[in-house]
């Protein structure tokens, strides 16, 4: 008995396999190298740009009509809502009702294709096929829009918790130059803009609510839930008892961000630590499988060969 492929056939497939894949992950590695030299440089040349979430759909002028016509619900869930679409970066006053309409059209919109394309292509399918792919579909229009915002809500908690030691160190380093919170706060904003523009923009919003007579302590806990940290909640819990014995303000956040460096270096060595227990997975699922499969496979071939 011949086989349909000999050795060298299933070497040269699987080395063009290893090849593709070697060359997506150094396209990849590419891709993020050019994308740290731009920010780097943007820092560098003192631009940054704003993320852009509150003007993906406003400037449409239909979805806008479609929008401006809907039911939203209570007052409590709209609140809740815009405070979830805040942390994922959506400023605007229109922002809960294009949520709501996102929501409808990925409801709708998939559903309606799909049964344009079965009356068209697939009208010979059964009953109960079109029923499940139904049902798939309505379900995926359902959950899609909470997913996407929860990964974008996690995503620019990330870079904010990444970048708010360093706007501790910032603040703590303008208070002791004299400057006062108030002042201080609007220098870090300009300073880390760069570097965090998330941050930055809830620091703008800050900044804006205490020029608008807001106290600094109800500003502060607003930037907490926009942030959606806990360091944050910490540090206006810190500063109101600071103003309130009388203590040193400067003397206060040094120590606070000294903590916060020392919580990250944790953070970080348990990331660390916690790296080969995340690497079995994949050692055992896709690595020892691969070399035993080069080990054994042209053994297997020319063991049948030669039985054939």
């Amino acid at each position: 008995m011949t086989l349909p492929f000999s050795t060298n056939n299933l070497m040269i497939v699987v080395a063009i396999v290893f090849v593709a894949i070697a060359i997506v992950l150094i396209f990849l590695a590419i891709r993020d190298a050019i994308a740290d030299s731009r920010l780097i440089k943007s820092r560098l040349e003192g631009r940054w740009n704003a993320d852009g979430n509150d003007s993906i759909l406003k400037h449409n002028q239909a979805f806008d009509s479609f929008a401006s016509h809907l039911t939203l619900p209570d007052e409590e869930e709209v609140s809740k809502i815009r405070a979830r679409l805040a942390r994922a970066g959506f400023y605007g006053t229109g922002t809960v009702k294009y949520f709501y309409a996102v929501r409808i059209l990925c409801l709708v919109v998939p559903l309606f294709v799909f049964m344009l394309g079965w009356s068209f292509f697939f009208n010979d399918m059964e009953q109960n096929t079109l029923i499940g792919i139904s049902c798939a579909l309505i379900l995926a229009g359902l959950l899609l829009p909470q997913l996407v915002l929860r990964i974008l809500e996690n995503r620019r908690t990330t870079l904010i918790r990444r970048g708010f030691p360093d706007m501790l160190d910032l603040t703590v380093a303008s208070i002791e130059a004299g400057l006062g919170m108030d002042a201080a706060l609007l220098r870090v904003a300009e300073e880390i803009g760069a570097r965090n523009p998330p941050l930055k923009i809830n620091l703008d919003i800050l900044n804006m609510e205490l020029r608008a007579g807001r106290e600094r302590h109800a500003g502060m806990l607003n930037f907490a839930t926009r942030v959606n940290l806990e360091e944050a909640k910490a540090l206006a819990v810190m500063l109101r008892q600071a103003e309130q014995m009388g203590a040193s303000l400067g003397k206060s956040l040094r120590t606070f961000a000294e903590e916060m460096r020392n919580k990250r270096m944790m953070r970080a060595e348990e990331k660390a630590m916690a790296l080969p227990a995340k690497l079995t997975v994949p050692l055992i699922v896709f690595i020892f499988p691969s070399i035993m499969a080069m080990l054994l496979i042209p053994a297997g071939i020319r063991l049948a060969e030669g039985l054939g």
